[in-house]
């Protein structure tokens, strides 16, 4: 999933509002997002709901981590849910965006 990484924190960033930067590492983008997400918990909680929805992370998966963890580590798995949702979708396009294989015969 590294090789998604640009295409990742491209999305990433246009959906979360953070400032897009040239060759993140994963823990640099994780990072990154994990302080996005803890701003908008405390402060724009409606915010955070949209971004969740937006990138469509399972409702179950939060409840999950903020049931098991309310420390501050907690952004950083919320943060993670959010980075492997997005490279979930990524490979997704691709797959279903690549034209069948032409194997010569016509297809009515």
């Amino acid at each position: 999933m590294m090789q998604l990484l640009p295409e990742t924190a491209q999305q990433i960033s246009a959906d979360a509002g953070l400032p897009m930067i040239a060759g993140l590492t994963y823990d640099q983008l994780e990072e990154a997002l994990a302080e996005k997400l803890e701003q908008l918990i405390s402060s724009d909680f409606q915010q955070f709901v949209l971004l969740l929805y937006k990138v469509d992370v399972s409702e179950f998966s939060i409840r999950q981590v903020l049931e098991a963890d309310l420390t501050p580590g907690v952004y950083r798995k919320i943060a993670a849910l959010l980075i492997e949702r997005q490279q979930e979708k990524i490979l997704s396009r691709k797959k279903y965006s690549q034209p069948p294989p032409d194997d010569g015969e016509e297809k009515w």
